[in-house]
């Protein structure tokens, strides 16, 4: 009897996660929706990532590799919603171990699930706002935030979906889009009940008079240095992955152990960072960053 009772208190999966055949065979989970914001950390999705980690700290990245690949098959069922990047750490793993075709091989395969992904999303989105939206015309943007020239002309104000209202501007369509020119953007739109709510942000005079002021840039010049910034340092970064990747494949021996190393080579300028430029030009046959 207590043997039996143990058995059912501990039914929860065992998984072999130490031989590929073990990892092959972890089944795709159930999963019930997570309470609240959640936490995945129980979930074996995470305890895969988490093991790839460990196996690459002891040399085994095949193992590691079935790791992030089993993750990978499971991550669309999960009851929690992985991002793009915990996606690559399996092309990061296949290029560190040198499969360079495979990892393009699987960042198109990414590429697409997240294209796919963000349609779903858009038609999600369509069906959400049309019943949301359905039952007001009036809506409202955010206080300035993380936004560009042309976003910050409409934070701060209220607006008219169909344009047909005589107090509010019309709002501009591409509010409601995921575009990916605004990809670095952070305004936000809600639906209010005129007359009932009031803006979450301050103003000054009529509220009527203030939705209708000029569309101009009204974010300060810290604002606006903070922004440039950002987005400088985020595609200067990924400017900066590309250029390593190709060597890290190309010129294996000139290449640092990884792209954190070669960032501060970079950052510093050092003489190192400098030698692996003159080389890489010569070996690859053009400036990378004078293209």
């Amino acid at each position: 009897m207590k043997n039996f009772l143990k058995k059912i208190f501990t039914s929860k999966p065992q998984y072999d996660l130490d031989s590929i055949q073990g990892i092959m065979n972890i089944q795709i989970p159930k999963y019930k929706p997570l309470q609240g914001m959640g936490n995945p950390s129980n979930n074996i999705e995470y305890i895969l990532q988490k093991k790839a980690t460990e196996h690459k700290r002891n040399g085994r990245m095949d193992l590691a590799i079935a790791c992030l690949r089993k993750s990978n098959e499971i991550f669309p069922h999960s009851n929690f919603s992985w991002p793009e990047k915990d996606y690559m750490r399996l092309v990061e793993y296949l290029k560190q171990d040198r499969q360079f075709d495979e990892a393009r091989r699987e960042e198109l395969k990414i590429k697409e699930l997240f294209r796919q992904f963000e349609l779903e999303q858009q038609t999600y989105n369509d069906r959400i706002n049309r019943e949301i939206y359905g039952n007001t015309d009036i809506v409202e943007t955010n206080e300035i935030a993380f936004v560009c020239e042309e976003c910050a002309k409409y934070t701060k104000r209220r607006f008219s979906i169909s344009g047909q209202s005589r107090k509010y501007p019309k709002l501009p369509e591409y509010l409601l889009k995921k575009l990916p020119e605004h990809k670095h953007c952070g305004i936000m739109v809600y639906p209010v009940l005129d007359g009932v709510s009031e803006p979450v942000w301050n103003y000054k005079g009529d509220l009527v008079k203030y939705c209708n002021r000029p569309f101009v840039d009204e974010r300060t010049k810290e604002q606006k240095e903070l922004f440039e910034k950002e987005v400088r340092e985020k595609e200067e970064a990924a400017i900066d992955k590309e250029f390593y990747d190709i060597i890290f494949e190309k010129c294996p021996d000139i290449a640092p152990k990884s792209f954190s190393g070669y960032r501060r080579m970079k950052a510093t300028n050092s003489s190192n960072y400098q030698k692996i430029l003159i080389e890489a030009e010569k070996r690859l046959g053009y400036n990378f960053y004078n293209r």
